[in-house]
C-alpha cells in the first residue's frame, strides 16, 4: 500500500492502516516537515477521531482550547457562538499548529510500525487488475515500486491527481490575504476566534498556544517585502490606536480557490484531503475534512486488502465522501462571499441577519454542528441499511443508518469501570450494540446467545459484540456474560439518544451507523454483514 503525501490526511490514513496491520509506505517529497502551519483549527468531529486513533492526547496538550467564536461588524458586536454547547466528548475547537499535528500523527504512525520516506518523488504510475506500479524518485535514483493500492494525500497541486486525469474544477477567489503569526497579547479573550467584518476588509485573529494568528483580506496583492503595516492600520481601525505587534515569527501571503475532483477513485488509486477538495480557511474546514476522508476509507482499504468485502466497498469512499466535501465547499464560499461583501446596503443587511441568527438557539446548533462536521452523515450510501421492520413505529427515535453514532456514559457490568461508547472505536472493527429491554425476553436472550457464537466463528476480526442493559435492569436479569461485553446505560445516555426497547446497532470503524433494525431482525444482519464484509 503507497501514500503519497505526509501531511495531517496521509498520517491518518496510515495510521488507520496500521491499526489494521496492513503494510503501507507513505513517501512525501519534502526533505523535512513544513516548519509553518497553513491549518489551524481542529473541531469537535476531529478530536473524536484523534481519540479513536489513540493520538488525542499530545495533540491536546500542543493546543489552546477555544470555546466560543465571536463575530464583529463596523458597528461592533454581532454574535458569540457558544461551542461548549455543542452535545459531543469535545466541546471546542483546538487551536493546534498543523506542524504539531503532523509530529503527534507522524510519531503515532511510526510506533506502529508504519514506513515514511522523505525526499521522495512520484513521478508516474500504471495500474491494471492486479495493482498498481509507481515510479518514485529519490535524489537523483529513479526506483519502480509494486503495489495493491495507491492513495494520493498530496494536497492541491496533485501529481496523483493530474496522472489519473481527474477533473479539478472550481474558481479563484479574487481577494488576497495576508496572514501574521505574532507575539502579541490581544485585548480580546484568549479562549475565543475573533472575525471582524469590516468595510476595509476582513480581519481575523486567533488565539495560537502561543501568541496570535492573524489573518486579513485586501483587493490587492501586497509588493514584496511584507510588513506589519497593513495588519496595525487595520487593527487601529477596530483598537482606536495602532499596536506593537513585535517581530512576526511568521508572514505570509496567500489567495483561495474553490476546487473539487470530479471523482475520488479510479480503480486502484483514491483522492484523499486537498488532493480531491480545496477551499477558503475560513471556517477552517480544510484539514478537519481530509482528516474525516482518511477515516472513512482506511477501515474500507484495510478490508479489502485483507480479502474482505467487495468493489462496493471500495464505491462507497467517493459516494460518501464526495458530497460531504461538496456540501462543505458551497457552505465555505457562501461563508467567504458573505464575509467579503463590498456593498454597504448588503454589508448591513448581512450583519443584522448575523445579529438576528446569532440570538436564536436553534440556529447558532445548527450552525455548530454544521462547522464541527458533528452532523455530517452518509444516508444515501448503498452500504448502510435499515431492516424490513425497522420501519415500524420507531423509525423517528435514534439515529439513521449512515449517521454518526452520538456517545454515552456506559458502565461495564462486569468490573463496574466508567466507559464512553465511543471508547470502543479504539478498536477498528465493526461493534454490533445489542440494546435489550429493561426485562429482557426469552427471545432476546436466544438472540444474544446465537449472535455471540455465529459472529465468534465467523466475524471475529471484523464485529466484536456490545450488549447494551438498561439502567435500571436488576441483577437478576441481567444475561451471563461470558465472552461477550455487557455494559449497562449508566446515566440513560443512550436510551435518550437511541430510544428504550430491543434493537440492533451495527457502528462502522469510523463511528457512522452502518445498520439498525429490532433484535428480530438478527438473520437479516447476517444477510448485511455477509453482503458488506463476507470474504471475497
Amino acid at each position: 500500500m503507497l501514500i503519497v503525501g505526509a501531511g495531517p490526511t496521509g498520517l491518518t490514513l496510515g495510521i488507520g492502516l496500521r491499526r489494521h496491520g496492513i503494510r503501507c509506505c507513505i513517501i512525501d517529497r519534502l526533505e523535512q516537515p513544513s516548519p509553518y502551519s497553513k491549518a489551524l483549527g481542529l473541531h469537535a468531529r476531529s478530536l473524536e477521531i484523534f481519540a479513536a486513533l489513540e493520538v488525542l492526547a499530545p495533540i491536546r496538550k500542543a493546543s489552546k482550547i477555544l470555546k466560543s467564536i465571536a463575530v464583529y461588524g463596523d458597528k461592533g458586536f454581532l454574535f458569540d457562538l457558544d461551542l461548549t454547547s455543542l452535545e459531543a466528548p469535545y466541546p471546542w475547537v483546538l487551536s493546534c499548529p498543523q506542524s504539531q499535528v503532523e509530529a503527534s500523527l507522524m510519531e503515532r504512525y511510526k510506533a506502529l510500525g508504519g514506513d515514511l520516506v522523505r525526499g521522495t518523488e512520484l513521478l508516474d504510475f500504471t495500474q491494471d487488475g492486479s495493482g498498481v506500479r509507481a515510479r518514485i524518485r529519490q535524489g537523483v535514483a529513479v526506483e519502480t515500486v509494486d503495489c495493491s493500492l495507491l492513495v494520493g494525500a498530496d494536497g492541491v497541486g496533485s501529481t496523483v491527481r493530474q496522472q489519473l486525469g481527474i477533473g479539478f474544477r472550481g474558481v479563484d477567489y479574487s481577494e488576497h490575504f495576508l496572514l501574521a503569526d505574532v507575539d502579541w497579547q490581544a485585548p480580546w479573550r484568549a479562549d475565543s476566534s475573533h472575525g471582524f467584518l469590516q468595510e476595509a476588509g476582513l480581519l481575523i485573529a486567533l488565539p495560537l498556544p502561543r501568541g496570535w494568528r492573524l489573518i486579513m483580506a485586501r483587493q490587492d496583492a501586497p509588493e514584496p517585502p511584507l510588513s506589519l503595516a497593513p495588519f496595525q492600520e487595520r487593527l487601529a481601525a477596530i483598537l482606536g490606536e495602532a499596536p506593537e505587534l513585535g517581530t512576526p515569527r511568521w508572514l505570509s501571503q496567500f489567495s483561495v480557490q474553490r476546487r473539487l475532483a470530479n471523482h475520488f477513485r479510479r480503480n486502484r488509486v483514491f483522492l484523499t484531503g486537498d488532493a480531491a477538495h480545496v477551499q477558503s480557511p475560513l471556517g477552517a474546514q480544510g484539514m478537519n475534512t481530509g482528516l474525516a476522508d482518511a477515516f472513512n476509507l482506511s477501515w474500507k482499504l484495510a478490508f479489502y486488502l485483507k480479502g474482505y468485502g467487495n468493489g462496493e466497498l471500495l464505491d462507497s469512499y467517493e459516494q460518501e465522501r464526495r458530497p460531504v466535501a461538496e456540501k462543505m465547499l458551497n457552505g465555505v464560499d457562501l461563508l467567504s462571499r458573505a464575509s467579503l461583501v463590498k456593498l454597504p446596503m448588503l454589508r448591513r443587511t448581512r450583519d443584522s441577519l448575523l445579529k438576528l441568527a446569532g440570538g436564536r438557539v436553534g440556529v447558532s446548533r445548527r450552525i455548530l454542528r454544521t462547522a464541527s462536521q458533528l452532523d455530517v452523515h452518509y444516508r444515501q450510501s448503498p452500504l448502510v441499511t435499515s431492516g424490513p421492520e425497522a420501519d415500524v413505529g420507531w423509525r423517528h427515535h435514534g439515529p439513521l443508518p449512515g449517521d454518526r453514532l452520538p456517545d454515552a456514559a456506559m458502565k461495564s457490568v462486569r468490573t463496574g469501570h466508567l466507559h464512553q461508547l465511543h471508547d470502543l472505536l479504539r478498536k477498528p472493527v465493526h461493534h454490533l450494540l445489542l440494546q435489550l429491554n429493561e426485562v429482557p425476553e426469552h427471545s432476546e436472550h436466544l438472540v444474544l446467545y446465537a449472535l455471540s457464537d455465529r459472529l465468534g466463528q465467523e466475524y471475529r476480526d471484523r464485529v466484536h459484540l456490545t450488549v447494551i442493559v438498561d439502567r435500571h435492569t436488576r441483577a437478576e436479569h441481567m444475561p451471563h456474560e461470558g465472552t461477550t461485553r455487557i455494559w449497562q446505560d449508566h446515566q440513560g445516555d443512550f436510551a435518550a439518544a437511541f430510544g428504550a426497547g430491543s434493537r440492533l446497532w451495527l457502528m462502522r470503524p469510523d463511528g457512522h451507523l452502518a445498520y439498525r433494525a429490532p433484535v428480530s431482525n438478527a438473520n437479516h444482519l447476517l444477510e448485511y454483514l455477509e453482503r458488506v464484509m463476507g470474504k471475497q
